[in-house]
């Protein structure tokens, strides 16, 4: 009698855990003519008629590739995601080939094609991010499109300083660990200084104490928060509404009034949060700029036990 009694409380534990920790229902595996990847669709996804999401691609570290979709699932957002977190946008996760990798070859065209024809998009909201292998990814494919991007998030990464031209007008957030031995922290640093030297003016934050495992970056939603925040068309619309900013020809920002950017900037040692347009700045508001907005390392402690 007790042995079933311990059976039987045993298999709602599980089944209650399944239902808190377990497998997203919402985060698919799906096929494709090129590469296989898991589709997280949001909440409210299926009964929206006519609504475009926003669209997040992620693209997974070097001991997920394969063909084992299950693999993915190591870490980064479709860890979290099927153990219950909730994004309000379309997550894709593509899993790359055993003998490929996501910096080589021409698969993301035609792979980006399909997904938008597969799933309701706003193109002005879609997003890269990636871990490790996926960080030098998401450089990579930055700069090779970056007309696809409202932002990107590369975390343990690297890529080419040369990168930072095509790349100077995206917001960006940067994640290193402070003693991450696989991929040295100087690889994301010398990418944040090529920025900064083009006029860009990404976010760094370097994980105090931290190697090479850092994904649980993707469980904080103020991550998302700031993602879905960025939007490709958010400048034009600005300046079509005529308000109070500074002129978009010289000293452009993304921002509220002058006011209040004076006042966050006062507050605040990071320019990330404002989107500087720069290409033909006087040298004045150049060095104005760069001394007021020029973003440091943040060295940050985990909130996570």
């Amino acid at each position: 009698m007790v042995g079933k009694m311990l059976t039987l409380i045993l298999a709602c534990l599980l089944l209650f855990e399944g239902d808190i920790l377990g497998a997203n229902p919402q985060q698919k595996k799906e096929k494709s003519k090129t590469y296989p990847y898991l589709a997280y669709l949001p909440n409210g996804y299926q009964e929206s008629i006519g609504k475009e999401w926003p669209l997040i691609i992620y693209l997974h570290g070097s001991s997920c590739k394969g063909n084992n979709l299950e693999r993915v699932k190591k870490y980064g957002p479709p860890f979290y995601l099927d153990r219950g977190m909730q994004v309000d946008a379309i997550v894709i996760s593509p899993q790359c080939p055993s003998n490929r990798n996501w910096v080589y070859g021409d698969w993301f065209e035609s792979f980006y094609a399909e997904i938008l024809s597969k799933y309701h998009v706003d193109p002005s909201r879609v997003y890269l991010t990636g871990m490790s292998l996926g960080g030098f990814g998401t450089w990579s494919l930055a700069s090779r499109y970056p007309d696809l991007f409202a932002a990107i998030m590369p975390l343990c990464g690297g890529g080419r300083p040369d990168m930072a031209e095509s790349i100077k007008d995206m917001p960006t957030w940067v994640f290193h660990g402070e003693k991450d031995r696989k991929v040295h922290l100087n690889r994301s640093e010398e990418m944040v200084e090529a920025m900064q030297e083009v006029g860009s003016r990404p976010k760094f934050s370097v994980l105090k104490g931290e190697g090479h495992d850092i994904h649980h970056v993707y469980s904080e939603q103020n991550v998302y928060e700031w993602l879905l925040a960025q939007h490709k068309n958010f400048y034009d619309r600005l300046v079509s509404m005529n308000v109070n900013f500074w002129s978009p020809k010289t000293d452009s920002v993304i921002s509220k009034k002058r006011e209040e950017i004076i006042n966050e900037v006062k507050q605040s040692n990071l320019g990330g949060k404002f989107i500087l347009n720069t290409q033909t700045p006087t040298e004045q508001t150049k060095s104005f700029f760069f001394n007021f907005f020029k973003p440091k390392p943040v060295y940050e402690q985990s909130t996570l036990k």
